[in-house]
């Protein structure tokens, strides 16, 4: 069945808001009348009418997506897909999806990016996960750290809401170039997103921001406490909102912040990437205690050529490379990195492997190996003996993360 598929005007925003929020079940937001993540870039939305009624909608965001070796990658930050319970299973996100990918492509956005509610949607619009998100608890009184703090020059203050204001952008903006996976934060994503939605809904919210030697903020973390006291002891949970640092010495810096803390009984985390160093650095590591491990951050490579050219490459080798996308386009890329740089160029020579779409996204940012894929059952391999090389050509470090939201 076809529909209206178009974006709207800021006089439909409402009623964009009503039909997202009935998709998911909540409560819509209402934004003011300043610049935010509702009402920005109102030209990207994509919303499917039948008889002039909103029956789904969806919408993309200008990002940059950091790649293997800090180059910033054009991607289409796909958020707020919902389908009315009215219309499900009825092409209508097949639709959206189209007329999203489309709009990337002509805004010459090589990958379009997405975060999902539910982990079975994605995978047949060409969207592979390419990197991962871990989840943590533990006791703090359990918690002790295997070396002293007596490296630290710096210092971490707790700061003010006017103070992070300022202070949390600009740290950010110079972390997400440390880490494949990471993506931009537009200034009208923090109003709405971070104080509105994250921070704005923590009981007692908490800023903590470290500086170096000079004085220069180079890491923040963000957590929310909850509790009581029962029977005069203190029962209460400290959770991260949001940490960032640009090394990965302030990343435990901050850690050793969190877990000093007083009055507190566990600490949880819920987006850490899965190279997080805390259990190398306590004594005993079997108290850091792993919730979940979850996809995060999918990827869907529209223009394979352009987003491997977009990376760094960690060793020497050469490997082809045959995809097929879910629209039938197919793409056959030969990349070839050497100790001074890389080149991937379209060829019609006979592949090493091919796969979907799906799977080079799940291999872009280096989240996953190529030989673990294939042992699942995902490549058609033709000359194995390339596997290793293709996963020591891709590996990345610090392993990719999303560590953020949209």
């Amino acid at each position: 069945m076809s529909f209206e598929i178009r974006a709207v005007e800021l006089g439909e925003l409402d009623d964009l808001l009503i039909a997202d929020q009935r998709g998911f079940g909540g409560e819509p937001p209402r934004p003011d009348a300043s610049t935010t993540w509702s009402t920005s870039e109102l030209e990207r939305t994509r919303v499917a009418f039948e008889a002039g009624h909103m029956v789904g909608v969806s919408r993309t965001y200008s990002f940059e997506l950091t790649m293997p070796g800090g180059a910033f990658l054009p991607a289409a930050a796909v958020s707020w897909v919902s389908v009315l319970p009215t219309h499900r299973r009825r092409g209508v996100l097949t639709q959206l999806i189209a007329a999203m990918h489309d709009d990337a492509r002509a805004r010459g956005e090589p990958a379009a990016i997405l975060t999902a509610s539910e982990g079975s949607i994605y995978g047949r619009f060409g969207y592979g996960v390419a990197a991962w998100r871990l989840g943590v608890v533990a006791e703090r009184s359990r918690i002790a750290f295997a070396r002293p703090d007596d490296d630290d020059d710096g210092r971490t203050r707790v700061v003010s809401r006017a103070e992070a204001e300022i202070a949390l952008p600009a740290v950010y903006e110079r972390s997400r170039g440390t880490r494949a996976g990471m993506v931009t934060r537009p200034d009208f994503w923090w109003p709405q997103v971070f104080w509105e939605f994250m921070f704005g809904r923590a009981k007692a919210g908490f800023v903590a921001v470290h500086a170096d030697a000079h004085g220069r903020d180079d890491g923040y973390v963000v957590y929310d406490i909850r509790g009581d006291w029962i029977g005069g002891l203190p029962d209460r949970h400290l959770s991260i909102i949001d940490m960032q640092a640009e090394s990965p010495a302030t990343w435990i810096h901050l850690w050793r912040y969190v877990f000093g803390v007083d009055l507190i009984g566990t600490v949880t985390a819920s987006n850490l990437p899965i190279d997080d160093p805390l259990r190398h650095i306590v004594v005993d590591s079997r108290r850091v205690r792993v919730d979940y491990l979850n996809d995060h951050l999918w990827l869907a490579p529209l223009d394979p050529l352009a987003v491997l050219r977009a990376r760094s490459y960690t060793v020497p080798g050469r490997v082809v490379i045959e995809t097929h996308a879910p629209d039938g386009a197919q793409s056959t890329i030969a990349v070839e990195a050497a100790s001074d740089g890389a080149s991937c160029v379209a060829t019609t020579e006979a592949p090493d492997f091919v796969c979907e779409s799906r799977v080079l996204g799940m291999c872009a940012l280096g989240g996953n190996r190529w030989s673990e894929l294939a042992d699942a059952g995902r490549l058609d391999v033709r000359r194995p003996e390339v596997l290793p090389l293709a996963d020591a050509m891709f590996l990345a470090t610090p392993v990719p993360a999303l560590l953020s939201f949209f």
